[in-house]
């Protein structure tokens, strides 16, 4: 056989194998119309692609589907031009009987939620997600339109656009994500998750979290998120795993809730998160929430909640966080660390939950201007203390305007409701940070601007037990700086 013949037969051997990896969608009849429902055609290319492992290929139009069903071994590849589109009726989006049990899963009785989802996998192994295309979850169609977190009503538990749950090795890269029904990316007790690159928007309905994360070992970098409910959200769903090993960098985070939120649900606990080189900034819309209709002394009329919450509310541990080189505008509160004790239980549990530990925080690096009179704020409940909370190098740029009287203001215990930045009221005592029942407190090279002329003491210390304050900066209102309140072992 001559050269050119082995040439051309290895080339006919490449081009064959390359082709048997790659499952074309059309092949399998799909229509990119944006009408017909594709779900049966493109489950038959990725059940194939199961068989050998490759890509499922998603070319230019648009595709209606329902639920589809990721397994082991795939790359969806969404081509320039590409959108699959959810459908919008509940018909196409069966109910999930998902092994692993936890809080998101199960109702507290230990019966199974719908866990419906657009796209769906459990106890898989090497997804990829990737292209030049969109995945659109259709979450403004009329169907979905049923109010604020109205999961908890089983009969009316909206999609996600993406649950993985209990699955490996995952790469969603680079792609559009948008308009989900629910919460548009939830990834329960992953293993080895990589988000990168990817563009979302979510302004289609309540609840459209940018990116729930409740898994181990992640990389998050080079996002750009637009939400109108939390940005990037840290779950914890059982007591049995942590939340952990997670690397956050350089991503733009905007928000009408919670820019970078630990939290709500705190059942087990984060663990050894590190976050860096992060923008933080108002929505682009906000088409739901309007803060500054509906709360008292905010001075914008598009603004985050809290640039950072770190919340444990439900019987977890927060052990080990690193947050630095933040720049945050539009935000109400740059700063909220709260420990709470609502007494969730996880499905199983016979015995009261109990109450979590926050601590060893560390802070650092971070500019933020501010548009309310609820301040940053590091707080417990009687008898229980946040502990080794560390902030240094941070510049924050207050809004001020707050009066003597009230500076005198005393916020009420609150240890058993929704942890948001206005849980204590429109208006704390200080004017720029407030701590109270907390342990081992260090503050370091600390500068608050205020807009307005403020009376509130920058910083107030409420039931600090240790502390070092140093080289602390803030304009002379007639206020003092720090103000103590049964406070001890505090070095300034």
């Amino acid at each position: 056989m001559t050269k050119r013949c082995c040439f051309f037969f290895l080339l006919l051997f490449l081009a064959g194998g390359a082709s048997a990896q790659t499952y074309n969608i059309l092949n399998y009849g799909a229509i990119a119309d944006g009408k017909t429902i594709n779900t049966k055609s493109i489950q038959t290319a990725i059940d194939q692609c199961a068989k050998t492992g490759g890509t499922v290929l998603v070319p230019a139009g648009v595709f209606l589907t329902g639920t589809l069903y990721i397994k082991d071994n795939v790359t969806l590849y969404l081509d320039k031009g590409a959108t699959i589109l959810g459908s919008a009726s509940f018909a196409d989006y069966p109910d999930n009987d998902v092994h692993y049990i936890n809080f998101f899963t199960h109702f507290p009785n230990g019966s199974s939620r719908t866990n419906k989802a657009l796209l769906f996998a459990e106890g898989v192994q090497g997804i990829t997600i990737r292209g030049k295309g969109t995945i659109d979850g259709n979450g403004a169609a009329p169907a979905f339109d049923l109010g604020d977190d109205a999961h908890s009503d089983k009969s009316k538990e909206r999609p996600c656009t993406i649950l993985f749950v209990n699955c490996k090795k995952i790469k969603v890269e680079n792609i559009h994500l948008t308009n989900p029904a629910y919460w548009l990316e939830n990834y329960i007790d992953c293993d080895g998750l990589l988000l990168k690159r990817l563009t979302v928007y979510n302004h289609s309905n309540f609840n459209v979290d940018g990116m729930d994360i409740d898994s181990r070992n992640v990389i998050i970098e080079d996002c750009t998120i637009d939400s109108d409910d939390d940005g990037i959200c840290f779950k914890s769903n059982s007591r049995n795993n942590f939340c952990e090993n997670i690397t956050v960098r350089n991503c733009t985070i905007a928000s009408n809730c919670n820019a970078i939120k630990f939290g709500t649900t705190s059942i087990g606990g984060f663990r050894n998160i590190n976050i860096s080189g992060c923008v933080i900034k108002h929505s682009a819309e906000s088409p739901i929430y309007h803060w500054q209709k509906s709360l008292q002394f905010v001075d914008e009329p598009i603004t985050v909640l809290a640039g950072i919450a770190i919340e444990m509310t439900d019987g977890g541990v927060v052990d080990g966080i690193k947050i630095s080189g933040i720049k945050m505008a539009d935000v109400q509160t740059p700063v909220f660390v709260y420990l709470g004790n609502r007494g969730r239980k996880q499905p199983g549990d016979t015995t009261a939950a109990p109450v979590g530990q926050l601590k060893n925080i560390v802070l650092n690096n971070i500019t933020a201007t501010s548009h309310s009179k609820m301040t940053s704020s590091i707080t417990a409940f009687p008898g229980y203390y946040v502990e080794n909370i560390s902030l240094s190098n941070i510049v924050f740029n207050c809004m001020g305007g707050g009066d003597s009287d009230e500076a005198k203001i005393i916020l009420r215990e609150k240890p058993t409701g929704y942890p948001e930045n206005r849980i204590y009221g429109y208006v704390y005592p200080a004017g720029g940070l407030y701590i109270r029942h907390a342990k081992n407190i260090a503050l370091n090279n600390i500068k608050f601007d205020f807009i307005n002329k403020d009376y509130r003491p920058a910083v107030i210390m409420d039931d600090v037990i240790g502390g070092k304050v140093n080289a602390l900066k803030s304009p002379s209102n007639g206020a003092e700086t720090i103000k103590l309140i049964n406070s001890k072992e505090i070095v300034q």
